[in-house]
């Protein structure tokens, strides 16, 4: 009779202890109002080439968060090279600052999000924090242009305005300029109430868009490669899977012992 009041109480501690687990993880998602997760831009730079013709300013370099305090110029070392002939997938983690941190000395700035996943267009001036950085480079077709000057686009954010999805850059010297724009796009939360986006990759064109300086305006529709948003796993601590499995392993040495016994 010992062992069944003792399996019993294991039984129920092992189910405290996943319960537990169960609400740390669901608390970790429900309280999460603003935007997270990571962004992936896919970068197409033949269709780049196809739109603006020999001499189209392409994507070279990308650096990734590891890289968000390091000044970029034409030739900061590092990064990760862009397939010249090819698509290539960039990661670029949502920030979690809810204030924008600018370092003079580098000039970059660690764009703050401060948009609420459930309602993606509530105010005008709410953004998500996008780290990463690229380069581009003029390209005559075949290679880029011996000496010919760079251009930098960082720091990232992504904007909802007028029902359009911008993602822009920021420099102190040009303040923000819209770099792409997202057509076709599919919007949706989770079941935990998380952003998801997807959509196609166009040039932001206008009076503030990249587009208008390095690509050909006649087509704005053209589409240059691909963007999606998505939230990130939440990890579960060590520790508490540790604790959950160790009195459910316990249970079982419990029922064995006890079949055993009869």
């Amino acid at each position: 009779m010992g062992i069944k009041n003792d399996s019993f109480k294991l039984l129920a501690t092992g189910a405290i202890a996943l319960g537990a687990l169960t609400g740390l993880l669901a608390s970790a998602t429900a309280s999460a109002a603003l935007v997270t997760g990571n962004a992936t831009i896919t970068i197409n730079n033949p269709a780049i080439t196809g739109l603006a013709g020999p001499g189209a300013w392409i994507f070279q370099t990308h650096w990734g968060a590891s890289d968000s305090t390091l000044a970029i110029d034409g030739a900061t070392p590092g990064g990760a090279d862009l397939s010249i002939f090819g698509n290539t997938a960039l990661l670029f983690p949502v920030n979690t600052n809810t204030t924008t941190q600018y370092t003079a000395s580098t000039n970059r700035s660690l764009q703050a999000t401060t948009m609420d996943a459930s309602n993606t267009s509530a105010a005008a001036g709410t953004q998500i924090g996008l780290n990463g950085a690229l380069r581009l480079r003029a390209f005559n077709g075949t290679e880029f242009t011996p000496g010919t000057p760079y251009l930098a686009a960082y720091d990232l954010s992504l904007i909802k305005t007028g029902g359009e999805w911008i993602v822009r850059s920021y420099d102190v010297g040009f303040d923000y300029l819209g770099l792409f724009k997202l057509g076709n796009v599919s919007e949706s939360l989770n079941s935990n109430g998380e952003l998801q986006l997807n959509g196609d990759l166009l040039w932001a064109f206008g009076p503030r868009g990249w587009g208008t300086y390095i690509a050909n305006p006649g087509n704005p529709n053209a589409i240059i490669g691909s963007f999606s948003l998505a939230p990130s796993a939440v990890p579960v601590p060590a520790a508490i899977w540790m604790f959950g499995t160790g009195v459910l392993g316990l249970f079982g040495i419990t029922c064995r012992k006890q079949a055993l016994a009869v």
